[in-house]
């Protein structure tokens, strides 16, 4: 579809559809193509600017014409479509249990399954499944009677420019600017905008005011009644100051429902986005757009470890950088006696297949300026975070994502490791820009404090854990409900996510993917949505 002949914004929210998700399944009978499906679809969010022909968001759409199927996702692979592919069967969804609900093969990928155990999301365009795919970044699929095409435009390494330091603070100031502008000439509607106590929303946050525009509300989800965390202060701040309409979700949360929840939204891809769940179930209800500080971070500021990963990558030692990432999530996960994180409990026999595997996908960027920050940008924030935007928020009326600009993405991904290395490349881009909120500090620099409701919400939330683990694996309920309550080495949130992602793996079949997907919808109805999540409400008049 070209920009002349389209909307400039375009969206199609089905996130909340269930057994009603799009999906188109092919496959050759008597030497008949029949499709079973929606023959044509288009799915998330795209917005085209005048006199550019890139398109921006997170989309896919496919189109039947009774001899081929075609496919595309976005120019950046931020969009999972997961595609089967199979002898004569070819289908195409956003959603992997539909696609397995209406006859998808769920043989597992055991390979694919020990990266996830160890980084806790697939790399490349692998899924749980041997037969299902991610389309790449800006593919383009072709199937025609059994015989499957696909046009891979990946990006080239991207080329090192000739900037200063100087110039690439002012590179991030006007480039984030520009889009921003262009989405708020397009878009005029109500926006509700999410905001943390980091540096991506902040940026969005400050750049809305300079051009007149501020949020209708902005929101911010924690879990402390009462009890404002480091991120609400940080947010509360700057609302104040400026003025804004701020709304807190501080409603208790139900653990493990909003673990399964967030399972099943991220199609059984991540391990993470539980905590989210709150903000999901505010945009179900509520005809805004939202503004998604995603690939901010990764673009602008390297992590703690980001030095010695470019000193190995230097030296060609990726597989010392895999091992290093696989550690790294296993602290993250594991109780402090185990150190093995989810690789040693669920795929311990294929711990160097695994580490060869993620270092292989890290050896592809070799030639970019920074390898780690390809991979982290292309991996995990193409192949799991981009989840929030594409289903966490998936009920939004539209969702914009500033810091994917193709210009931003261009310039961010080309800068030399010198002008990065120090993390405050985006810090100085907001203190020059908006120098009169630069005194609020950032979360880190704020008191948490201890949510007085936890202790006595323990109970209830056992309670319904109880409940729902019986819930979800009723096949074998007694051994969900006592995996509630022994060790395996893990800490508990992360024990519940891999117990059932192994469980729902190992028991995938046709009726299983249809027995998810229903109690998705379940779960989902039974959810407290928009405007009654919120707990407070700061006018700031």
């Amino acid at each position: 579809m070209s920009p002349s002949s389209s909307p400039r914004i375009e969206a199609r929210a089905w996130i909340s559809e269930g057994a009603r998700t799009p999906y188109a399944f092919v496959g050759i009978q008597n030497g008949v193509a029949q499709l079973c499906g929606q023959p044509n679809a288009f799915v998330g969010h795209r917005m085209w600017v005048p006199g550019d022909r890139r398109p921006r968001g997170l989309f896919a759409e496919w189109s039947w014409d009774g001899e081929s199927l075609r496919a595309e996702v976005d120019p950046l692979g931020y969009f999972s479509l997961f595609v089967y592919a199979r002898g004569n069967e070819i289908g195409v969804s956003p959603s992997i249990l539909q696609l397995i609900a209406h006859g998808a093969d769920p043989a597992p990928d055991r390979l694919a399954l020990a990266v996830f155990h160890r980084i806790g999301f697939f790399v490349e365009t692998d899924t749980p499944f041997a037969h299902i795919h991610t389309l790449p970044p800006g593919a383009r699929l072709t199937w025609v009677r059994g015989v499957l095409k696909i046009e891979n435009h990946h990006p080239a390494p991207a080329q090192t420019p000739d900037l200063t330091r100087e110039q690439a603070v002012e590179a991030f100031i006007e480039i984030p600017r520009a889009s921003i502008r262009c989405f708020l000439q397009q878009w005029d509607g109500p926006v509700a905008l999410p905001l943390s106590g980091g540096r991506d929303s902040r940026h969005i946050f400050l750049e809305m005011l300079r051009q007149g525009r501020k949020p209708d509300t902005c929101i911010t989800f924690h879990h402390g009644g009462r009890a404002f965390n480091n991120e609400v202060q940080a947010a509360r701040a700057l609302t104040a100051r400026a003025r804004v309409r701020h709304l807190l979700l501080g409603q208790p949360r139900r653990r493990l429902r909003d673990a399964i929840r967030a399972l099943l939204i991220n199609q059984l891809c991540s391990d993470e986005h539980a905590q989210m769940m709150p903000m999901h179930d505010f945009f179900c209800e509520q005809a805004m757009a939202s503004i998604d500080g995603i690939g901010g971070d990764i673009l602008t500021t390297p992590d703690d470890q980001a030095a010695d990963y470019m000193n190995r990558s230097r030296r060609g030692d990726y597989g010392g950088i895999a091992r290093n990432l696989a550690a790294g999530h296993a602290r993250v996960i594991s109780r402090p006696a185990h150190a093995g994180g989810a690789g040693a409990l669920y795929s311990p026999e294929l711990e160097d297949a695994a580490i060869d595997r993620i270092a292989a996908a890290l050896r592809y960027y070799e030639d970019w300026p920074d390898p780690y920050q390809a991979f982290w940008f292309w991996n995990r924030t193409r192949r799991e975070i981009s989840f929030v935007s594409a289903a966490i928020m998936g009920g939004a009326a539209t969702v914009f994502c500033p810091y994917l600009d193709p210009a931003m993405v261009e310039t961010g991904l080309s800068l030399p490791w010198s002008i990065t290395k120090d993390q405050q490349l985006h810090d100085d881009a907001i203190h020059r820009a908006f120098p009169e909120y630069a005194d609020i500090p950032y979360a880190a620099s704020f008191p948490s404090q201890l949510p007085p409701f936890i202790r006595r919400g323990r109970v209830t939330n056992l309670l319904d854990s109880v409940r729902v683990a019986a819930m979800a694996r009723p096949a074998s309920a007694r051994r969900a409900l006592l995996e509630l309550f022994v060790s395996d080495g893990l800490q508990r949130a992360h024990a519940n996510i891999y117990q059932l992602h192994a469980a729902f793996i190992d028991s995938m079949d046709r009726s299983e993917a249809k027995r998810l997907i229903a109690l998705d919808e379940k779960l989902r109805k039974c959810a407290t949505k928009g405007l009654d999540m919120v707990t407070d409400v700061f006018s700031n008049d």
